[in-house]
């Protein structure tokens, strides 16, 4: 009892520093946001406006003469036929109402929505359980762990998008627990939407399917169509088949086997009246993806066949094992994490950079790690490790660099145990 009154101590004298240090890292991303451009959001903001006035976005190059509009700095390759776009078409339709708000309003706009989502998360997280103890964790990690962390100044800095599909994940499923006729319906569109923003979101059906949550399925089915569909308002089929060929380049020129000098824009550091178009803070970057491991560590060209397929065989080992082992009264709770955990792991199979923001995918991952369990003490196993390496890791990046490359893989580590561990303890 004295125990428990002590822990409950410590977890609250924790969640105060952790709203402290949020408050400061909030200070040093406003900070960032006036500094810099936002160098990843220039180019969908670009690509948006592009798309609107009727040219491809996905093979435009700018020139000399190009009005400051359509100009994203930062695709400086000027032997590369694409641009920097690499999100579909159906994406560019959320940046398309706000195309003709100037860049720096977008910019500050996006940082406020990304820190909004993250908080809803959190919220969320915290409010569908009914301990305190597990509220008081989900908000250390959100506050101290993810909005503390050094990737989220990077995500906020360079105005990255992964955030929202991480929060549309978690809205699907804070609605497929309400009580209402079509809950289970509406999280399903919500998650086909999410799927037409970010393909590899399609593994989040594997557990619905597994457990034959139909209503979920046909949602997601409906979901699809309505983003696939609604991209044809400003473009035809075209764009679709610019975007495929368009990420085909992208490949090859992750891989190395495309070469390209650079041409700076004669105005670069100051596009649309915003200063640092091309520079970026000084904030690590390191790509974890396969595909890069071995071009840079083992010198082999690992091509997109080899790794989709690598990604199949290791997807349906997974599914038969779940498909053997499952048990009719799983929780949703286990099946979203199953879905997330399945996503988060192709992140590293795909043929294109996994820089250290996607790790913001960390804080669904690890709520439905503590609100899963009935007993908080079965989280206490040797899985630990795994865990509080991959923040020490993170923690510890300007002593060494390549730290950072640890911490990912000892978090996809923790969170393939984990999911194989609860899904194990359900099962029982």
């Amino acid at each position: 009892m004295k125990r428990n009154k002590y822990i409950k101590i410590f977890a609250a004298v924790l969640l105060c520093y952790s709203i402290i240090m949020a408050a400061i890292c909030i200070s040093f991303d406003v900070v960032n946001t006036l500094k810099y451009g936002a160098i990843d959001l220039r180019n969908r903001v670009v690509g948006a406006r592009l798309l609107l006035k009727g040219e491809d976005p996905y093979y435009f190059k700018w020139n000399n003469d190009t009005p400051e509009y359509y100009v994203d700095a930062r695709d400086f390759f000027k032997d590369l036929p694409v641009s920097r776009l690499t999100v579909p078409p159906t994406f560019l339709l959320l940046h398309a109402p706000f195309a003709g708000i100037p860049y720096k309003t977008q910019q500050i706009l996006w940082a406020i929505f990304q820190w909004m989502m993250l908080i809803f998360m959190i919220v969320i997280f915290s409010k569908i359980t009914d301990s305190d103890i597990r509220s008081k964790i989900i908000w250390i990690i959100g506050l101290l762990l993810i909005a503390g962390s050094f990737f989220w100044r990077l995500y906020i800095e360079k105005g990255q998008v992964y955030i929202l599909f991480a929060f549309l994940i978690v809205l699907a499923y804070w609605i497929s627990k309400k009580d209402f006729k079509y809950n289970l319906l509406i999280a399903g569109i919500i998650l086909g939407f999410t799927l037409s923003l970010r393909p590899p979101v399609i593994l989040m059906s594997i557990p619905f399917l597994i457990y034959r949550k139909w209503k979920v399925i046909v949602g997601g089915i409906i979901g699809i169509i309505i983003g696939i569909a609604s991209s044809f308002i400003t473009a035809d089929f075209s764009i679709w088949q610019n975007y495929f060929s368009a990420m085909k380049i992208h490949e090859l020129f992750h891989l190395g086997i495309i070469q390209s000098s650079i041409s700076l824009h004669p105005n670069f550091n100051m596009i649309e009246g915003v200063k640092n178009s091309v520079i970026s803070g000084n904030l690590p970057m390191i790509d974890s993806s396969f595909q890069e491991l071995f071009r840079r560590y083992l010198n082999v060209q690992v091509h997109s066949n080899i790794l989709w397929i690598s990604l199949i065989i290791v997807i349906l080992l997974f599914s038969i094992f779940l498909f053997r082992k499952r048990k009719q009264d799983v929780s949703i709770e286990m099946i979203f994490f199953i879905g997330l955990t399945l996503v988060f792991l192709s992140e590293f199979f795909l043929p294109a950079a996994r820089l250290s923001y996607n790790n913001v995918i960390w804080l669904p991952l690890l709520s439905f790690v503590i609100i899963i369990p009935k007993d908080l003490k079965k989280l206490l196993n040797f899985s630990l490790i795994f865990l509080f390496s991959a923040f020490l890791f993170n923690s510890l990046y300007r002593i060494f660099f390549k730290f950072i490359l640890l911490a990912d893989f000892c978090m996809l580590l923790y969170v393939i145990i984990m999911m194989f561990y609860l899904f194990k303890k359900e099962a029982d």
